[in-house]
């Protein structure tokens, strides 16, 4: 069983954690160019990422899983990726279409489960491109 260590944990949740500010940055910056759904759903996501967040940090303390090691570094790169397709975006449906998948990865890593992660680690490449 491979185990991903405290730090690792760490880092992946302040780098989730970093898209949910993202998130609000970019909600307040386009406010009036959002409609009342889209920016109720973008800070529904940018919630959900901070929940997200948090539940990988309490992960940090017990969590084991196998063959997910490796996928670390594809996960910190496709969440730069993500922050900066955010930063980019011209349009709420774009930005919502990254968040839901930055949501399932994070969601992904929670559970432990390591084919999971890989689809929704394709997900959030593909969401960001």
């Amino acid at each position: 069983m491979t185990e991903l260590h405290r730090d690792e944990f760490r880092d992946l949740a302040e780098q989730f954690y970093r898209l949910s500010k993202e998130l609000g940055d970019y909600r307040f910056s386009h406010w009036e160019e959002l409609g009342k759904t889209e920016r109720l759903s973008v800070e529904s996501m940018e919630w959900s990422l901070l929940n997200a967040s948090s539940d990988l940090t309490a992960a940090a303390i017990d969590l084991t899983l196998d063959d997910l090691k490796p996928v670390v570094k594809r996960v910190s790169a496709s969440t730069r990726k993500m922050k900066t397709a955010i930063r980019k975006a011209s349009r709420a449906k774009d930005v919502l279409k990254i968040a839901a998948a930055a949501v399932e990865l994070c969601s992904a890593i929670v559970s432990g489960s390591p084919s999971a992660v890989a689809a929704a680690l394709e997900r959030a490449i593909k969401a960001s491109s």
